[in-house]
């Protein structure tokens, strides 16, 4: 199975108003089904006053500029009827700080305040998050409230039941809807703040108890397990510990080693990666090309021959490989903390970013018109990215086995690593030369750039 997660507002336009939707997406199918795509994440597609989408109005309602619940329902079936499945991104952390819910908490009213995480006396309200200088606690009216993503985006009372019920009818809902399955957004941060301590401590333990009953949730109105993939950016251990509940969890490390190992010209990290992260486990592991939240491949792994390497290494490695819209022809971006719309630019169709179904809902900055960075260019040049990832996906579907795969015996010199992928019936031996010039590994011959299976 291979994934690929679509920016909505950015891929495919229907009505010519320049921004992505519904029906755009429906009608780009065959190019998914072109590139090799068996599922798509796609990224919040519900009522939201942000061009992002992660801080939610409505939990039961589309975005209207992306299409209505009908458009959704049509979506879905038309990808269906392609053999390509539907994961929406579902951000339970948290709402807007315009959703009713916590409009009505901010008048006082009962159940909806203790929806929230107010602060008490003992609370130290400059406290900070860990990974920056962000403060955690933030005043509107006099009244002091926790939102861990920032003011506009206020923390859900996990520690209140009905929070909880709320959250399960919420899955209900989509997976009546026909999706197949979901992207967790920050699932370590339903419970990350300790109300007696009075201090910010991510709680594992009760946050895999949670997921757990949300996937009850899913199997019980599906009747069969639920396809789930968790965003738990952390050590690997840690991610395990989510990963055995969800089913499957994206590997942040993979994406950062490569990328690290490219750009200095050794491979340590990716032995490293492989060893801790992709040997025998209780679930999938998902490696991906990036995402929304991390600079473009292209901008930091320059050559698109280095580029392909990636892409070798994606998909001869186990698990679920997941490519972000636009990897696969060479788009750039750099991403920014004030989440900057730079890695999510409009997805170029064509040479000229003019034509049907072209998205202009922003400027764009890095993928210019004419530049090479396009499906049309792509299509056109012998050799080219988009070529190359075509191939590596035929082959990766006809290699099913390499998703419940794990990876063992991995050696390497300073360029090449080597590693043996195996599910205990099928096995190959990979090798992938990550320098610009000729070399040879335990008797294999390698050219630059080269990622060879024997």
């Amino acid at each position: 199975m291979i994934g690929y997660e679509i920016f909505v507002r950015s891929f495919a336009d229907s009505n010519d108003d320049g921004i992505g939707d519904f029906k755009g997406i429906a009608q780009k199918a065959d190019y998914l089904k072109m590139l090799g795509v068996d599922l798509v994440w796609l990224t919040p597609h519900f009522k939201s006053p942000s061009y992002h989408g992660y801080d939610i109005i409505d939990y039961f309602d589309t975005n209207s500029s992306f299409g209505s619940l009908s458009d959704f329902k049509a979506m879905v079936d038309t990808l269906h009827e392609k053999g390509i499945k539907v994961v929406i991104d579902l951000p339970l952390n948290h709402v807007s700080d315009r959703h009713p819910w916590f409009k009505a908490a901010m008048k006082g009213e009962t159940p909806y305040v203790d929806y929230f995480l107010w602060a008490q006396p003992h609370f130290n309200l400059n406290e900070k998050r860990h990974w920056d200088e962000e403060l955690l606690w933030h005043n509107r009216n006099g009244k002091w409230y926790y939102g861990v993503f920032g003011g506009s985006s206020p923390d859900l009372n996990y520690e209140n039941p009905e929070v909880v019920q709320k959250s399960l009818e919420i899955v209900e809902f989509w997976l009546n809807q026909g999706v197949d399955g979901f992207r967790f957004d920050a699932a370590k941060h339903i419970y990350d703040y300790d109300i007696n301590e009075g201090r910010f401590r991510y709680d594992h333990d009760k946050n895999v108890a949670y997921w757990k009953l949300v996937m009850d949730k899913g199997k019980q109105v599906k009747g069969t397990d639920v396809f789930a993939v968790t965003e738990v950016w952390d050590d690997p251990e840690i991610v395990d510990r989510y990963a055995k509940t969800i089913g499957c969890s994206f590997n942040f490390y993979f994406t950062e080693a490569i990328r690290e190992s490219m750009q200095h010209g050794a491979v340590y990290k990716i032995v490293d990666c492989f060893q801790r992260t992709l040997t025998k486990k209780p679930y999938l592991p998902s490696n991906f090309t990036g995402n929304h939240d991390m600079h473009r491949l292209a901008s930091l792994i320059q050559q698109e021959e280095q580029r392909k390497v990636f892409f070798g290494l994606l998909m001869t490695t186990p698990g679920v490989p997941f490519i972000y819209y636009g990897d696969e022809v060479g788009m750039k971006g750099v991403y920014d903390s004030t989440f900057t719309e730079d890695v999510i630019e409009p997805f170029p169709w064509y040479s000229s970013l003019s034509g049907e179904g072209q998205t202009f809902w922003k400027a764009v900055r890095f993928n210019r018109a004419f530049t090479g960075v396009s499906v049309e260019e792509q299509l056109n040049r012998e050799g080219s990215l988009l070529r190359e990832v075509i191939a590596w996906t035929k082959f990766r579907k006809e290699n099913e086995w390499l998703t419940n795969a794990w990876v063992e015996h991995v050696t390497h010199n300073t360029f090449v690593v080597a590693y043996t992928v195996s599910d205990g019936n099928y096995g190959f031996r990979v090798y992938a030369n990550t320098s610009g010039h000729n070399e040879s590994f335990e008797g294999t011959n390698l050219k630059p750039y080269e990622v060879k299976i024997v």
